[in-house]
């Protein structure tokens, strides 16, 4: 039996043992069981069955996402968890960009192939500059050739869409994300369609799951994310290209071309852009949520004096509103669901009706999350820094040690 037969059996187990107690309970917490299967719900005055326990979170940050790995890793050694199995506590995966990548890696509880990615991605020479704009970064090609890749960088918006190559990143993408090993928990992940100008998401269930299963994990997304959201199962023949997808930086790589819903070639990037935290997709889910975030509370570490400069810390500015906008929304939609819960809708009046249905359909979600203290030693795009990659997964594999610290608005910095 090969590796991945062995896993897809483990996993069809696992799987049978976490979908049929706690992924379903998720979704008839959201009253989507009544009408999908018959089953009693909140409206009718039964008990709903319990939504997913926890759901682990995991931000983008390009080479940054070491100290993910390195949190991830610390918990798996410390609850003696071999390969093959989940990790404990965490029922589901969700992720953003590297989130989503080290996320693929958790879901299909491979720890060990983790960190040897973290520990000899420096080698690989992934970030390649495109032939046409090469001369900028050697010394020995003259004056005039690099005056003139300057001068087609400054004309992205003419005729090149990116600076970097796409292949090598990719390619080396495919290498390690095998289509065959199934997942062991449910795994989610955003994208933007810059054809559309809309977040996506993508997702994966074990191999256990039916059907109806599939389209209930659906409807609840939509249920908290919005009803026009597009959730989308991501096949085999879709997996690596939307995994890139979610951490196809804009400008640094090409758009990833996919065919949409509705067949037509859309192009995508990363889904930093819209969330690189992805805690709704949590909300949507789980009654509880650890987030693990990239960036401390803010401290300056970039100048302003350049172009580049610049756009990261617009960039930066954008999703950390993101950030904010997203945990706080959580938080106070939870606490005001069990306020109502604790009130009881029908001594509301003309509203019971209306808030009856919010209880039934919103969850109640605690959030927790693990950050570094200070900017970790390397850029987002240093995957050949050796050494830092190494102190950001030591980083984080020592905080895990102090557990994730429990949100509240009032204290939570940016």
């Amino acid at each position: 039996m090969t590796f991945a037969e062995e896993r897809r059996s483990a996993a069809v187990k696992q799987a049978s043992m976490i979908l049929r107690r706690d992924f379903i309970g998720a979704l008839a917490a959201a009253g989507l069981l009544p009408a999908a299967t018959g089953i009693a719900g909140t409206a009718s005055g039964s008990r709903a069955p319990e939504p997913l326990e926890r759901t682990l979170v995991l931000s983008g940050g390009g080479a940054r996402g070491a100290y993910e790995a390195g949190v991830v890793c610390a918990l798996a050694a410390a609850a003696g968890v071999p390969d093959g199995q989940p990790l404990p506590r965490y029922a589901a995966v969700c992720g953003t960009s590297i989130g989503a990548l080290n996320g693929w890696a958790i879901a299909t509880g491979q720890y060990r192939k983790l960190r040897e990615l973290w520990y000899g991605i420096s080698g690989e020479n992934i970030l390649r500059l495109k032939p046409e704009y090469a001369a900028l970064e050697d010394p020995e090609s003259g004056v005039l050739n690099r005056f003139a890749s300057a001068i087609g960088l400054l004309a992205l918006t003419k005729n090149e869409p990116a600076v970097l190559q796409s292949k090598p990143i990719f390619d080396w993408l495919a290498r390690n994300v095998d289509p065959e090993i199934p997942v062991l928990v449910p795994l989610a992940w955003a994208v933007t369609n810059l054809t559309t100008q809309r977040p996506e998401y993508f997702y994966l269930m074990p191999l256990a799951s039916p059907q109806v299963m599939h389209e209930r994990v659906e409807t609840a997304m939509m249920l908290t994310l919005g009803p026009h959201t597009v959730v989308r199962r991501a096949t085999p023949e879709l997996l690596q290209r939307a995994l890139f997808a979610s951490a196809a930086i804009p400008l640094a790589f090409d758009p990833v071309a996919l065919p949409s819903v509705d067949g037509s070639i859309n192009q995508y990037v990363d889904g930093g852009v819209a969330s690189n935290s992805p805690v709704a997709i949590a909300h949507a889910v789980s009654k509880a949520a650890d987030v693990v975030l990239l960036d401390p509370p803010f401290e300056s570490e970039g100048s302003l004096d350049d172009a580049i400069g610049v756009a990261m810390g617009a960039f930066g500015t954008m999703q950390r509103k993101i950030l904010e906008v997203e945990m706080r929304n959580v938080y106070f939609q939870s606490r005001a669901k069990r306020a109502f819960e604790r009130i009881g809708p029908n001594a509301l009046g003309e509203d019971a009706d209306l808030l009856r249905r919010f209880l039934e359909s919103v969850p109640a979600t605690d959030l927790a999350y693990i950050r570094p203290k200070a900017v970790l030693p390397l850029g987002v795009g240093s995957f050949d820094d050796e050494v830092g990659i190494g102190k950001a997964f030591r980083i984080g594999w020592e905080d895990a040690a102090g557990g994730f610290t429990a949100y509240t608005w009032e204290t939570f910095e940016l």
